[in-house]
């Protein structure tokens, strides 16, 4: 795939983040996985209104509480897998900042509700 005059391997660049920071994509995977299970404690304990992610209020009015945070989760990482296939340089640095996102989330989740 050629962007910006440049030539891109998707493949080879997910396959590299994948093999190369595989710690990280562990982690990744885990703090998506307390995320969840935050979110969905605070939106049954509170109410949907009150997430503060519009993606995932929306998602979870649409599809229910369980289906909805679950497709918004499963966006985000899929999210984080195509920006790694596009740029192998900043791989290490999308993979910290969405797991820091996600850390702050369970933060939240955890101390408000």
């Amino acid at each position: 795939m050629t962007i910006l005059d440049r030539q891109v391997s998707l493949q080879q660049n997910l396959y590299f983040a994948l093999q190369r920071y595989r710690i990280f994509w562990f982690i990744l995977l885990l703090t998506a996985t307390l995320d969840y299970v935050t979110t969905l404690q605070f939106m049954l304990n509170d109410s949907i209104a009150l997430e503060a992610n519009l993606v995932i209020r929306y998602l979870a009015y649409e599809f229910g509480i369980f289906s909805g945070v679950m497709i918004g989760k499963s966006l985000q990482v899929v999210s984080a897998m195509a920006f790694c296939a596009l740029s192998r340089e900043l791989s290490r640095a999308v993979l910290l900042l969405i797991i820091l996102l996600n850390c702050l989330a369970i933060f939240i989740n955890t101390a408000f509700s």
